[in-house]
């Protein structure tokens, strides 16, 4: 038995093939087609010229369709003796059987499948077909599938086209609009049609993949942009740095890289939330995208630091004109939920090739000269320079040592020693930590503490001075030496601890020392921070017995409304008010105010950075009450201060 098929779409194609393949002088010829129900007409004449051309044959009676406008006809040819009644209904079972796995899977495919011919009109859809694209077949079979897709794709379809007709199976991507025009991606496979060894066109299957492409879109958004401020964050912001950098060591141009951080934003963050935050942080982004200049690319390396590449005109003096205008606009108060909050930003600059040639370089030295810039006060420009590279390294070998510090017994305090001014009696010392590195010596305060704040030990340091304060103090008291107070001072990161009033319990228990004789000082800045905390705090260390006083006084924005609400004991003037003195008569009379006040509010006022014999006199007609300063004790090590204590006391019962 020899089977010959054909998928056509008019009568002529049918009487093209029964020539081609000498059907006529075959003897038994058994003939079944399949047809859509929208077809029947195509049939019946199909089935009208093969009876003329082939008045022998029989036809089967077959039971099934195919899909529209397309009529397939088998040819079944048989040898004299070959073919039984029961072969042949057995043959007519397989072939309906083959054409509905056919009709299944065309007409059931949840993916778009159609056919066109070899003008690449379309001669078949499936129902996925005209659900996706709301054309009904009607109306598209016999139109050219080019006409249904965008005008720039048409040559590259067109090419993929000619190779599936060629046998290469072909797989691309393409944007196709709906009849109400939407747009949804297909991953389209063409593949030729050949019947008998003929190609007659191309089967098409596509697979809508929008849903599956929005979400790489928006994972590849997500790994390489903010989503809060949509600014490439800083993976993109690198990438685009070291583009920029290949092609201006072609061009042989300069680049400039600015770090671009808030000063103390942590401020607002700790007051109104980190949500009010990253609304305040978007606006900054909105302001410095209307005033960069053409040719920068902005970014967000996180938190409220922002980056800018400049590419264009890049000289200092430009960098200098841009940097300043981002400053004014991030000056300007933002308003949030009717509020006006005054923020100010530090910015640093490194310049290709001068500071660095490869990425890491220029960002690295761009964030030490920001860092600078903070360091002098913030609300500044700063340019790297190979000094300051020098220092980033020295503070980076501080901060390793820093670690080890506690553990391996370097810290130690000293006690500078407080005077009753009316008197002249030594009634108790301010404890001051110092750092004694085997390395490299005697490192300031001013160097260490912020690295620990920023770095997190500032809280266990903080405990050990506590504790270590208390332990001196009462050992003090077990020589005899009287009810001596010891002042200590706590940083706001450690004030800020909920576990900061237990700290105090701890040490206090530990040395056994008489609360009323701890003196707890605190800066105005720190209380500012949130201040019904602050209160709250304050109380509990009063109710504990603890005495609490405001350092540096008249240095921060203290409010006269709320300064007598606040639970301490005393106020410490700060040195710059006692240095200038003699100098400046407006000194003179800051000074007396906040005398007065004290008086007034019944607290103990202390002078601090008393340096002069005259500075003392005249803070005795002032009627200070205490004072501490290098001209009355330097800070002295513990059994030094004992021995001063005892002197005097000597000298007193003379």
């Amino acid at each position: 038995m020899k089977l010959y098929q054909t998928c056509c779409a008019t009568v002529k194609e049918v009487e093209q093939f029964v020539k081609n393949h000498r059907l006529h002088e075959k003897k038994k010829v058994y003939i079944s087609i399949f047809a859509h129900e929208k077809d029947e007409r195509l049939k019946r004449e199909i089935i009208q010229k093969v009876q003329q051309l082939l008045p022998e044959a029989t036809m089967l009676q077959m039971v099934g369709g195919t899909f529209s406008n397309q009529v397939i006809v088998s040819f079944m040819i048989l040898e004299e003796d070959e073919a039984s009644t029961e072969q042949l209904d057995e043959m007519r079972k397989q072939i309906e059987i083959s054409e509905q796995y056919y009709k299944s899977l065309f007409e059931h495919n949840p993916d778009i499948v159609y056919s066109t011919d070899l003008q690449g009109n379309f001669t078949s859809v499936n129902p996925a077909f005209e659900k996706v694209f709301g054309y009904r077949a009607e109306e598209i079979l016999h139109t050219n599938a080019l006409d249904y897709i965008k005008k720039e794709d048409v040559s590259r379809v067109r090419r993929y086209f000619y190779r599936a007709l060629k046998g290469k199976v072909q797989q691309y991507n393409l944007e196709i609009p709906t009849k109400s025009g939407e747009v949804y991606l297909f991953q389209i496979k063409n593949v030729p049609i050949i019947v008998n060894g003929e190609k007659v066109g191309i089967y098409g299957i596509g697979r809508d993949i929008t849903k599956q492409k929005k979400a790489e879109e928006k994972i590849i958004y997500l790994a390489y942009y903010d989503t809060e401020t949509r600014l490439p964050n800083r993976v993109k912001f690198t990438e685009l740095l070291n583009e920029a950098i290949a092609e201006a060591k072609k061009e042989k141009r300069s680049l400039a890289v600015l770090f671009i951080d808030m000063d103390r934003f942590k401020i607002i963050n700790d007051t109104i939330g980190h949500y009010a935050g990253d609304e305040i942080i978007k606006q900054i982004a909105d302001r410095l995208r209307k005033v960069i200049p053409d040719g920068s690319y902005l970014g967000r390396f996180g938190g409220d630091k922002f980056s800018l590449l400049m590419t264009q005109q890049v000289d200092v003096q430009r960098i200098i004109e841009w940097a300043k205008k981002m400053l004014r606009a991030i000056a300007v108060p933002f308003i949030y939920e009717e509020k006006e909050f005054f923020i100010t930003a530090s910015i640093g600059v490194s310049i290709y090739p001068n500071d660095g040639l490869d990425a890491q370089s220029l960002l690295k030295n761009a964030d030490i000269a920001m860092n600078r810039a903070k360091q002098q006060g913030g609300n500044r420009i700063k340019l790297y320079s190979t000094k300051m590279n020098e220092q980033a390294l020295y503070r980076i070998e501080l901060e390793s040592y820093l670690r080890k510090a506690l553990e391996k017994d370097e810290f130690f305090l000293v006690y500078q020693p407080l005077i009753d001014l009316e008197t002249g009696a030594i009634f108790g010392s301010e404890a001051l930590l110092r750092w004694n590195h085997p390395k490299i010596g005697l490192v300031s305060p001013t160097e260490f503490i912020p690295i620990a704040e920023e770095i997190g030990l500032i809280h266990e340091i903080g405990r050990w001075v506590l504790k270590e304060a208390c332990t001196q103090t009462k050992k003090w008291h077990d020589l005899g030496l009287g009810p001596l107070t010891v002042s200590v001072n706590v940083s706001a990161t450690q004030f800020q601890q909920p576990t900061f009033l237990e700290d105090v319990k701890w040490a206090l228990n530990v040395s056994k020392l008489p609360p009323h004789c701890l003196n707890l000082e605190l800066t105005e800045s720190l209380m500012l921070r949130n201040i019904s905390y602050s209160i709250h705090v304050m109380k509990q260390l009063q109710a504990l017995g603890v005495k609490v006083s405001i350092d540096d006084f008249g240095t921060g924005y203290s409010s006269l409304s709320y300064l007598k609400s606040l639970p301490i004991d005393s106020l410490k003037i700060d040195r710059s008010f006692i240095q200038q003195i003699h100098e400046d008569r407006s000194h003179i009379a800051i000074v007396k105010a906040i005398i007065t006040m004290g008086y007034g509010l019944r607290l103990k006022v202390v002078a601090e950075g008393v340096e002069t014999l005259e500075q003392m006199k005249l803070l005795k007609r002032l009627k200070c009450h205490y004072a501490q300063g290098y001209i009355i004790f330097k800070p002295l090590a513990a059994d030094e201060f004992e021995k001063q204590v005892m002197k005097r006391e000597r000298m007193s019962n003379l």
